[in-house]
């Protein structure tokens, strides 16, 4: 194979780690107040990932060897990197639904917060704050097309990480880590099967 027959069968000019977009809601009862600020401005996600996909090992023994075989799957902790806006909208909205899932003072869950919306009770219907929220990130081709999307299902903070301060920073935008747990991810779209696929795992 030579440069040019590399070249050319490098589809679409690869994909670009910066064209992506994430979008999700904040949960809680007072986190579900900034999302309206960032429901509309996935941008203001400056980082993320997309998942990866583990299965555990089960090695039994065989005559002094090992026959490995697939174990159990795991997913990994997701995390994200959000722009930290003018009035501290989005920063809020995660400290609120941190302290929903465990009140910093009282040591306590915030009151009548169904995780989910199988669990909600109907008098509080679909749109009461939900303390897990299901989130996406879209990995975008060089026209803004959507090539592939993955849906993390049941996600909630588990860290809310620290503002870096500093009188010596300039030309730049303060930020911070939020690290996401959740139950498990789907997945749509395979562009090399002709057709778009959708995986749950």
């Amino acid at each position: 194979m030579d440069v040019s027959e590399f070249a050319a069968g490098f589809v679409g000019g690869g994909i670009r780690p910066h064209l992506f977009e994430v979008k999700g809601e904040i949960g809680g009862v007072e986190g579900v107040a900034s999302n309206s600020r960032f429901a509309d401005k996935p941008f203001h996600i400056k980082a993320a990932s997309l998942p990866a996909s583990t299965l555990g090992i089960i090695e039994v023994p065989f005559r002094g060897r090992k026959i490995k075989i697939p174990g159990d799957r795991t997913f990994a902790e997701w995390s994200i990197t959000i722009l930290c806006t003018g009035d501290m909208n989005l920063r809020g909205g995660f400290e609120a639904w941190s302290n929903d899932i465990n009140e910093h003072v009282q040591n306590t869950s915030g009151d009548h917060q169904p995780l989910s919306n199988a669990q909600a009770p109907s008098i509080f219907g679909l749109s009461e704050p939900l303390i897990f929220k299901d989130w996406s990130i879209r990995q975008l081709n060089r026209m803004g097309e959507t090539v592939k999307d993955y849906t993390f299902v049941g996600c909630w903070p588990s860290e809310v990480g620290q503002i870096e301060l500093d009188y010596e920073t300039t030309d730049s935008v303060a930020e911070f880590p939020v690290t996401l747990q959740y139950s498990y991810w789907t997945t749509a779209g395979y562009a090399w099967y002709g057709h778009n696929d959708h995986i749950d795992l």
